[in-house]
């Protein structure tokens, strides 16, 4: 099944793979935001709502990165049926 998936990336547009890169580093830099909001709640433990924030962020960002990649995949069949 991995292989299955890394096969189908190899033959994405490009166009399509710069557009999914730059969502998966994005959703990175939201993922290390919700990362240093819970570290933050971790050392001071000032505000619950640090840890909420943080744990909110990194759920979106896991999310955010899911739908990159299959949305990807999804315009990349679309683009190949077309043509």
């Amino acid at each position: 099944m991995v292989k299955k998936i890394l096969n189908e990336f190899e033959k994405i547009d490009n166009r399509i793979l710069k557009i999914v890169n730059i969502g998966l580093i994005i959703s990175l830099i939201i993922g290390v935001i919700g990362s240093c909001l819970i570290l933050t709640y971790n050392t001071y433990a000032t505000s619950y709502d640090y840890y909420k924030a943080g744990f909110i962020l990194i759920k979106t960002a896991i999310t955010f990165s899911a739908q990159f990649i299959a949305c990807g995949l999804a315009f990349n069949e679309i683009i190949k049926e077309k043509v």
